[in-house]
């Protein structure tokens, strides 16, 4: 049997069992998939079985894995934009300016505080990286919200109004868009630095012909083309359709310069719309998807940590400045702005702890940053386990603030009717 065969039968084994148990507990089955990796990693399985973790998990040999969870993070972006269909803001006023205002401010207040910390800690922990690159990197990691993961902790709790949650998905979209944004300047910028400006230049200039290309020319004859529901026998082609597309796209945009997440989300956007795609997708790839790709995505993110880094103090202090600089920016910058337009104290802080929730799209983030040198592995794994930190406090969080707050569960906007 090849070795590959072996490490994906063991990763979505060991990530099935794990992500049960983090979903027993009330958590992602993300942390618990990328849990898997971190225990099949170097830093212990290697330690109590070095020779089976030679046999297995040998260099050559993880490039064979990375190819897979290649995949399964372009299945899983593919699936992203689809979340977009959560953004309701009711009747709140302001509906559209409320979101937006509190994603400038959490996103600012925190890419700010990323990148001071990043220039403090940059000869501690990537002394051989590039400065700008490095804290634009930093900045930018902290300061996203893993809406796919908010959406389940929305789902899971019932201690919040339906303004907060509301407000909190509408704002992760636009945190969202900022992050891609933020990351292809910051992947052309890398490029620019390593090659010339004119050629950083015709990249940018290449992908924005690209996305006017995909969203004016493409989405619109996608649209008109599927105008109402194909019949159940059709259905594969427009499947097949979309699938090419997307690899295609991915396909570009790796080419210009850019990682291939970025061309799966502007594939994404042109199908979001098509009638029914979503259902066929979720009962065929989508099912597939999240037993087999996926969790060698996460489970491949969490391989790359190396515990060794974990026995140094320093480590450990710059793990807590970041994670503190990051929660402080998002509740504090996402507060204020929730003052300043009008909520209530309660609702604001409650969507300020949500926005601090990290996931996906840090994990896709800081898989681009290590493959582009712009990370290093050191960092890699300070980011990664807040990442993983974010994701299990929120919900208690949320929970010990519901029980401080007593009756004001259902405060609503001022002024909203």
């Amino acid at each position: 049997m090849a070795t590959w065969m072996v490490q994906v039968s063991l990763i979505i084994t060991l990530s099935l069992v794990l992500g049960r148990l983090a979903e027993k507990v009330g958590q992602s089955r993300m942390i618990g998939e990328i849990s898997a990796g971190l225990l099949l990693g170097a830093s212990v399985f290697g330690v109590l079985w070095p020779n089976g973790y030679a046999a297995l998990f040998f260099n050559d040999s993880l490039e064979d894995l990375k190819v897979l969870a290649d995949l399964g993070l372009v299945l899983l972006m593919f699936e992203v934009v689809w979340h977009t269909s959560f953004m309701h803001t009711g009747k709140i006023r302001n509906a559209r300016l409320i979101p937006l205002v509190i994603t400038l401010f959490g996103v600012s207040l925190t890419f700010l505080i990323g990148c001071l910390i990043a220039t403090m800690s940059k000869e501690t922990l990537a002394p051989d990286i590039a400065l700008w690159p490095y804290v634009f990197f930093c900045g930018l990691a902290l300061s996203v919200t893993a809406l796919p993961v908010l959406i389940k902790i929305i789902n899971h709790l019932g201690c919040m109004s339906t303004s907060t949650a509301s407000i909190a998905l509408s704002s992760a979209i636009y945190t969202d868009v900022l992050a891609w944004v933020g990351l292809a300047f910051l992947v052309a910028f890398n490029s620019v630095e390593k090659t010339s400006v004119v050629g950083g230049l015709v990249s940018i200039l290449s992908l924005i012909g690209f996305c006017g290309i995909s969203f004016y020319m493409i989405r619109p004859l996608i649209s008109f083309l599927c105008r109402e529901q194909v019949p159940d026998r059709n259905k594969s082609v427009q499947l097949v359709f979309a699938i090419c597309y997307c690899l295609m796209s991915a396909e570009v945009t790796s080419q210009l310069g850019f990682h291939q997440a970025i061309g799966v989300v502007i594939a994404a956007y042109v199908f979001c719309k098509v009638p029914g795609l979503q259902h066929t997708w979720r009962l065929t790839i989508g099912e597939f998807a999240h037993v087999f790709f996926i969790p060698l995505f996460f489970a491949y993110s969490g391989l790359q940590v190396s515990f060794g880094y974990f026995l140094q103090f320093d480590t450990w202090l710059w793990l807590g400045i970041f994670a503190f600089g990051g929660f402080f920016g998002k509740v504090v910058g996402t507060y204020l702005a929730g003052r300043i337009c009008g909520l209530s104290p309660a609702i604001a802080m409650e969507v300020g702890l949500l926005m601090n929730t990290k996931g996906l799209v840090e994990l896709v983030i800081l898989n681009i940053g290590l493959q582009l040198g712009i990370l290093s592995e050191k960092a890699y794994g300070i980011f990664l386990i807040i990442a993983l930190l974010s994701i299990v406090t929120t919900p208690p969080l949320m929970n010990c603030f519901a029980k401080l707050r007593g009756d004001d569960a259902n405060v609503q906007i001022k002024g909203s009717k």
